[in-house]
């Protein structure tokens, strides 16, 4: 037996929900996101912590470069990653410009 979808398609405008965690490497120039975790090991993690990147922090991705990579800014600071680091980049959208300071 067949089960069919019976599920309205989409229109314009209309939000569809993504399948899995969001990466920073599926985000768009000007999107502001809130990191939700890092899945990298423990030396690289800490590195993006001393740069200011940590679970609960608000970016904005400044510019996509080449192979997934991303351009993100933290307040005036921009840092460059490239793009096994923003696949690794757990984040959500954030509607607010305002940083968290954790």
């Amino acid at each position: 037996m067949t089960v069919m979808d019976t599920t309205p398609p989409a229109g314009p405008g209309t939000a569809t929900p993504t399948r899995g965690p969001r990466t920073l490497a599926g985000c768009r120039a000007g999107d502001t996101v809130i990191v939700d975790g890092i899945d990298l090991d423990e030396r690289h993690r800490f590195r993006l912590m001393e740069l200011g990147l940590r679970a609960g922090v608000v970016i904005r991705v400044v510019q996509r470069s080449g192979f997934g990579g991303r351009v993100v800014a933290r307040g005036p600071e921009r840092i460059a990653l490239d793009g096994g680091t923003a696949r690794a980049i757990r984040v959500r959208i954030s509607d607010d410009t305002e940083e968290t300071t954790r």
